[in-house]
């Protein structure tokens, strides 16, 4: 047990080799590549999440309606009422916005 505490404070001594040392740089950050990839991708986004509620809700619905659940395709309706509004508001000013940030 000694011996191996012996090892370890011998290479723990032993000077560290970290490399060649250069002149710092100033990160490279475009704003607007920075502004378009995160308009792109939100766009992107909202209109997948959009279209996913979109078939969710009529997957949902076709089960509830085979399995008598009428109950609950009046909740599920009810919600999504509340949910497309919402989410397509969403999207259309996504969409605006990264259609027409250029003519800005």
């Amino acid at each position: 047990m000694s011996t191996a505490r012996t090892d370890e404070t011998k290479q723990d001594d032993q000077p560290i080799e970290a490399g060649e040392v250069r002149e710092l740089q100033e990160l490279s950050f475009r704003e607007a590549e920075h502004r378009a990839e995160t308009a792109k991708s939100l766009a992107i986004w909202l209109v997948v999440i959009l279209g996913v509620s979109i078939v969710l809700h009529y997957i949902l619905t076709v089960i509830m309606a085979f399995g008598g659940k009428e109950e609950g395709i009046k909740n599920l309706n009810a919600i999504f009422n509340a949910w497309l509004p919402a989410i397509s508001s969403l999207v259309s000013a996504a969409a605006t916005y990264y259609f027409t940030r250029d003519n800005r």
